[in-house]
């Protein structure tokens, strides 16, 4: 696997020249010039910025996203410490040109390419751009969304920013594996809304949430309109031919984000693309099962159409399976109390030693909490539809976040025990249960699937939850360790029945292509604001060095030159001191 950095030496002055002249031609920044001195003088006066000129006042307030403390080195540093010889093929660090022909290159200074070979792979952005008018290109996140065109990048990539380090050994069950797909962290309490953040006025400091809330809002418009989780600030998991896939589903989107040279431009409508794929990876999972469910199994004869006796046993099943439900529920809030006990085994089971065997050891840095092949791990906790009820018939779902009984699941919470009630009027409408429509036509069925797989989401969770957790309660013995579902577990449930078809094999692939699993590891985000307080916040991490898999430190030190040099001298201790030894590829 190849690892992919972002970086930029924001403190060349011959980036300098070139960010300010495009800074002067970006009508995101022609707020902030004169003859408005009246908004400068706001930041002079409270001595944030020193100078006049709009363009350099500019590159004050946003210097800290292009600064440079030599976060790069002491990342590559620990690449070269934890990440498992066996799996690392290569590094590539993504550059920008610093001349007019777009010729010459930033390099890193302590960086001896001749001596790397082709360890070390310095790649201008003009290599990876569709567009290359787009460039040059001061927008870290139109830089990440074009990242899956680097020549020769291996299928999956891990990507680092330059003040991203890892702490621990590294493997590949860390990233991925082909038994169990995908490796995500989350951060699951920590919802992104599907409601697009209006512009920010007055500011120039354009933090991430408007890119996740606007990349949200393009998945929710695919998948159904529902808080998701932050993605934590750790490595990012992510793949050529999947970002491919993305692309060519919402090109304009990317090529929008690619044309904003500065973050905040178009309204700050960027493609937050590792946030982005996690969720498009887990949202596909979904789907994949859901329609192999509806096409393949409810569907027994496989005619397109849902005819009576078809419609009439899944309502039977429905029914029972609320009754149990409603039951569990009662015992639950009864004096008496009640303890879960099922046979329901997740398809986690033995999963450290079936990746052993296969040669994934587990490294110590992750721990698999919950598998995609499990169900979808942030199905709504409350047994109400208030949420769905306020989403019906509106384009723009509510902004604020939700209340605690609207609140997912944890995916650390076991999966068997979870409740879920399926609305059966709600989620599949009158008709489907309306014994005098004999047949429901092929047109029918679609739209009642799509409804319930997506605008209302909550439907499609409980479904496939309910069908996992039946696959094992009707034979708790079944293996459940076959990474495509095989014949057991949730597979046993969905899967077309015809292995010879060339169905079976389609979903088969998919549910490999798009599986997953989430994990969590130890690890810390900290922002140094000022020396004392950045002293120990460092002095916290290098305590754990043998606990955290992973580690940022954002530069927030704003502008005050004396604040920004003992932070640099801070910091670079701490860096010293935690990856003393120099990776092969220094001078």
């Amino acid at each position: 696997m190849d690892v992919v950095y972002t970086w930029v030496n924001g403190s060349d002055p011959r980036l300098l020249t070139i960010k300010e002249e495009y800074q002067d031609r970006s009508p995101f920044f022609q707020a902030y010039r004169a003859p408005d001195e009246t908004r400068w003088a706001k930041f002079r006066n409270a001595g944030i910025i020193r100078t006049p000129s709009a363009a350099a006042s500019a590159t004050d307030l946003t210097s800290n996203r292009f600064r440079d403390m030599n976060e790069l080195k002491y990342s590559v540093r620990s690449v070269s410490k934890y990440f498992s010889r066996s799996l690392f093929n290569r590094i590539h660090i993504l550059t920008t040109a610093v001349d007019e022909k777009n010729e010459e290159i930033q390099v890193p200074s302590w960086l001896d390419l001749e001596s790397s070979g082709d360890r070390v792979r310095m790649v201008p952005h003009g290599a990876i751009f569709d567009n290359s008018s787009d460039l040059p290109s001061f927008n870290s996140l139109a830089i990440e969304s074009q990242m899956h065109h680097i020549p020769g990048v291996t299928d999956i990539f891990l990507y680092l920013n330059d003040d991203v380090f890892l702490g621990k050994e590294m493997g590949a069950s860390d990233i991925w594996t082909p038994l169990y797909g995908f490796v995500f962290h989350m951060e699951p309490t920590l919802l992104v809304s599907p409601t697009i953040l209006p512009a920010p006025q007055n500011t120039l400091s354009i933090g991430e949430w408007n890119s996740l809330q606007y990349s949200n809002h393009l998945l929710s418009r695919q998948f159904g309109p529902r808080f998701r989780s932050y993605l934590a600030h750790v490595p990012h998991v992510l793949c050529t031919p999947m970002l491919q896939e993305i692309q060519q589903i919402w090109p304009e989107e990317f090529a929008e984000t690619s044309s904003h040279r500065f973050r905040g431009e178009g309204g700050a409508h960027d493609v937050q693309v590792s946030f982005f794929m996690a969720h498009y990876v887990m949202e596909r999972l979904r789907e994949t099962q859901l329609a192999s469910f509806w096409n393949y199994r409810l569907d027994a004869n496989l005619d397109g159409t849902l005819d009576w006796a078809e419609r009439n046993q899944f309502l039977d099943r429905l029914r029972t399976w609320n009754g149990a439900q409603a039951k569990i529920a009662e015992l639950l809030n009864s004096a008496q109390g009640y303890k879960f006990v099922s046979g329901f085994n997740t398809s986690l089971k033995d999963h450290e030693a079936l990746l052993a065997r296969l040669g994934f050891p587990r490294s110590g840095s992750s721990d698999y909490k919950l598998s995609g092949l499990d169900g979808y791990p942030f199905m709504i906790q409350t047994n109400e539809f208030e949420l769905i009820q306020s989403l019906n018939g509106t384009t723009t779902p509510p902004s604020p976040p939700p209340s605690n009984k609207d609140a997912p699941y944890s995916p650390y919470f076991p999966v068997d025990h979870r409740l879920c009630y399926f609305d059966i009027d709600r989620c599949l409408g009158p008709q489907f249960s309306d014994k005098s429509i004999a047949t429901l036509d092929k047109q029918t069925s679609s739209q009642i699937f799509e409804d319930l797989a997506f605008a209302k989401f909550q439907c499609g969770d409980c479904l496939l939850h309910m069908l996992r957790q039946s696959s094992s309660l009707t034979s708790p013995t079944r293996s459940t360790s076959s990474s495509s579902g095989g014949s057991s577990g949730l597979g046993g449930e969905i899967l077309p029945l015809s292995t010879q078809s060339p169905a079976f094999r389609q979903v088969i692939a998919d549910l490999n292509k798009y599986n997953f699993v989430i994990a969590t590891s130890p690890y810390s985000f900290v922002q140094l604001h000022e020396p004392q307080d950045a002293r120990t916040k460092l002095d916290l991490i290098k305590s754990r060095e043998y606990v955290e898999a992973f580690f940022c430190i954002n530069d927030n030190a704003g502008e005050n030159p004396t604040t920004v040099d003992q932070i640099r001298a801070v910091f670079a201790d701490f860096l010293e001191a935690r990856f003393p030894t120099p990776s092969p590829w220094e001078k």
